[in-house]
């Protein structure tokens, strides 16, 4: 069955920058980045048919989108953003993860990012449509700096979905979030399913944020969540961690409540930015509770060309089978299989031109 309400969340954004008057103080920005990768992949043992190693291209997350904001209201703000997902490796419009298709069927290529913002300096903002999430911008985001198509994976959270959120203004370095989310779209459930809830301070040159997530109110057959980092910068140095916890429903897991770790650091030198991250996530026997388990490590090196260009190296290495896909991905398709003894490695080298 096809999601009437996809089509017009799109269209609702261009028909609403359409309808603002010839005068008016509007400025339209296009904006793109492509990001592509060469890797060199292992696993212990690949799925039946699969290859346990293979090198090859695979596309990190470029984009091509367009942003346009409106002033001409006191005091408020209005901006619009509408950004697509281009897989450069297959020359086609889709999320390279396929995380989307688990989302709304069918529709891989819908956009990564389409919004409508609000915001005013003494009330905060109010963002309607696809976006990244406030869960992940406050837990999962602070881990989420290296350059290749394995960053971010090491986390419970989702990245981006259809959602209400208001944020308040900054009041002494404190910043609170409330948003409805569209987790599942599945049917039985209202259209804003799931309520997150994050709460951030910073202070000079530390932040700390927390979140919980009360997901899908109407079956509760999912577990909520919740999770906590902080995330330290000095100098060159720049340091971040987190940790989840998974709040289950039912009596499926091995652990009823997995926990996720990850540290964070990085140093800068020059063009130079040397990156290093842990992650443990505790294993669990219910499928789909608990995404990522195992242990993994990433370590990269950024060198920024210009101030466009940056040119990257990482190592990746994952215990259980979730991020190392095979090699011609029609979906998510973990090449060990999913959640399977992987001991999974990459190296990879690739570039990303912003524009």
């Amino acid at each position: 069955m096809k999601h009437p309400h996809t089509l017009p969340l799109s269209a609702a954004l261009l028909a609403a920058m359409a309808a603002i008057p010839a005068h008016a103080e509007l400025t339209v920005t296009p904006y793109g980045s492509l990001r592509i990768q060469a890797e060199a992949v292992s696993v212990d043992e690949a799925q039946p048919g699969e290859d346990d190693s293979y090198t090859g291209l695979r596309d990190a997350y470029s984009r091509l989108g367009v942003n346009a904001s409106y002033n001409d209201f006191d005091n408020v703000d209005i901006t619009a953003t509408l950004e697509f997902p281009i897989n450069s490796a297959r020359l086609r419009a889709e999320d390279p993860t396929f995380f989307q298709e688990l989302y709304k069927e069918d529709n891989n290529s819908m956009p990564r990012v389409a919004t409508i913002s609000a915001a005013h300096d003494q009330y905060g903002s109010v963002t309607v449509g696809t976006q990244w999430l406030a869960y992940y911008n406050n837990v999962a985001y602070p881990v989420d700096f290296f350059s290749s198509f394995y960053s971010g994976y090491a986390t419970q959270s989702a990245f981006r979905r259809d959602a209400l959120t208001y944020t308040s203004p900054s009041l002494a370095g404190i910043t609170a979030t409330v948003s409805g989310v569209d987790m599942t779209d599945e049917a039985g459930t209202r259209y804003l399913d799931t309520m997150q809830y994050a709460l951030s301070w910073s202070l000079d040159k530390l932040t700390l944020a927390a979140a919980f997530q009360d997901t899908e109110q109407d079956s509760g057959d999912r577990p909520d969540q919740v999770g906590a980092s902080a995330t330290y910068t000095t100098g060159p140095w720049r340091f971040a961690a987190k940790v989840e916890q998974l709040l289950s429903h039912s009596s499926v897991s091995e652990d009823p409540d997995p926990v996720t770790y990850n540290l964070y650091g990085s140093y800068s030198w020059n063009k130079y930015t040397f990156k290093a991250m842990y992650a443990q996530g505790e294993e669990s026997d219910g499928e789909g509770e608990a995404f990522f388990q195992g242990d993994s490590v990433h370590v990269g090196v950024d060198y920024q060309h210009t101030e466009a260009l940056k040119l990257f190296a990482e190592y990746f290495y994952e215990e259980l089978g979730y991020a190392i896909y095979t090699p011609n991905s029609d979906s998510f398709n973990p090449l060990a299989g999913y959640q399977v003894q992987s001991d999974g490695q990459v190296f990879t080298v690739g570039l990303r031109y912003d524009f």
